[in-house]
């Protein structure tokens, strides 16, 4: 990650924040990164240390799709918001513990399989309200 250059902006730029492009994975997956990495320089972890842990972070959105109920993000939306700060926390105590030369994914490879990730979603995933839960529970 170079410094100086937000972590929210290589992921626009890369790929996107966009549930309606990638899916929920983008938008709160990408969210939880930036908190995990705003965290860890707040505690004045070097670079490598906060790159690492905005990996740790979207790494574990992957696949995270979108489907507010009936166009409402009350479901799931806001209640993904409260678990993935916590995941943030949680990604940080990991980057903590994690030795970072022993990382297997970087933080610009996990950025693009995000992406690529995020293409592979069918369109109801993606902000339409129109698969997964919301199409269960909007009967």
């Amino acid at each position: 990650m170079v410094t100086g250059i937000s972590g929210t902006q290589i992921i626009k730029t890369n790929a996107t924040v966009s549930g309606a492009v990638a899916g929920c994975q983008a938008e709160i997956g990408a969210a939880s990164s930036m908190a995990s990495a705003m965290i860890m320089n707040a505690f004045k972890a070097n670079n490598e240390k906060i790159a690492q842990a905005a990996e740790i972070a979207l790494e574990h959105s992957l696949g995270l799709t979108c489907d507010p109920i009936d166009g409402y993000v009350q479901i799931p939306c806001i209640e993904r918001n409260a678990i993935f700060a916590l995941k943030a926390i949680n990604a940080s105590q990991l980057a903590f513990l994690i030795n970072s030369d022993s990382s297997k994914i970087s933080f610009d490879e996990i950025v693009k399989t995000m992406y690529e990730t995020g293409k592979d979603l069918k369109s109801g995933y993606k902000e339409t309200s129109k698969a997964g839960m919301s199409k269960l529970l909007s009967k």
